[in-house]
């Protein structure tokens, strides 16, 4: 199985997929699914003439998992550290989620080694909905049965009529099985992280072309957040750099609820910024 250590010798699995002479973007996955929240379209990227860098961060899948207080912007930094470790010196970035977040921070700290990023359904500061919100998440993953807890997050996730669609069926058993393979360890820090996240002095700092994606009706992460947060359009107002695109009436999960058309909008996107 491939593994590198990155600096402070922390083991993180990778893979590396797609053709060998293409560009490579570097995927950062979610709080509660890590690497595998790509796994309905990274065909499609490949198809689409891209090599996917899709690794467990640091705490998920088969990675090492301290048991650490994890940060945002410390992911975003063993991102960077992989690239080191692999000999990579720019990519394109895509995170989505949690992952999302990790990409906007991945794109202020290390704009250098980011030719273009995608953050997909995120936001750089939770408002007061979300910070109550990661912090149930949070007691729910301390006190319930692992699989009712995974229910919960899919109902608030993905679109009810997604749900009751043909592509819809097997989506619980999916979640159950994903979320599973993480360490519930890294999982409840993973809501403390999104609940403390504070990216805002962080959003002027981008240089780089940096695409938010967001679901309409998306109730964890939706285009426009309270004030005491700071959403997709918020940040574009603040940076030039910033563009948005909002897929209709899905929520959260574009990757799933709407593949073929988040495949498109992102390939283009970074084709553009490949020139």
């Amino acid at each position: 199985m491939p593994y590198s250590r990155i600096a402070d010798e922390t083991r993180l699995y990778y893979e590396l997929l797609g053709p060998d002479d293409a560009p490579t973007v570097l995927q950062f996955g979610g709080g509660l699914f890590g690497r595998h929240n790509f796994g309905a379209v990274n065909e499609g990227f490949q198809e689409a003439g891209f090599r996917l860098l899709a690794f467990d961060a640091r705490g998920y899948g088969a990675s090492d998992h301290p048991h650490e207080p994890f940060t945002i912007e410390g992911w975003a930094d063993d991102g960077a550290a992989l690239l080191d470790a692999l000999g990579y010196d720019r990519v394109l970035v895509h995170g989505t989620s949690m992952g999302g977040m990790i990409a906007i921070a991945f794109a202020a700290k290390h704009g250098r080694r980011t030719i273009a990023a995608c953050a997909d359904v995120a936001f750089a500061k939770p408002d007061v909905y979300r910070k109550t919100l990661f912090r149930v998440w949070r007691r729910m993953a301390e006190s319930m049965p692992w699989d009712d807890f995974s229910d919960h997050v899919t109902t608030q996730a993905v679109g009810p009529r997604f749900l009751e669609s043909e592509e819809g069926k097997g989506t619980f058993e999916l979640v159950r099985t994903v979320i599973g393979w993480n360490d519930p360890y890294t999982v409840r820090q993973a809501c403390i992280a999104m609940e403390e996240m504070d990216l805002t002095a962080l959003v002027p700092e981008i240089s780089v072309p940096l695409l938010m994606t967001n679901g309409t009706y998306d109730i964890l992460c939706p285009p426009e957040l309270a004030p005491s947060g700071l959403g997709a359009r918020q940040m574009a107002a603040m940076n030039p750099n910033i563009t948005t695109h909002e897929f209709p009436d899905i929520g959260h999960a574009d990757l799933i609820e709407c593949p073929d058309d988040a495949v498109r909008i992102v390939s283009d996107f970074f084709k553009q910024a490949l020139g």
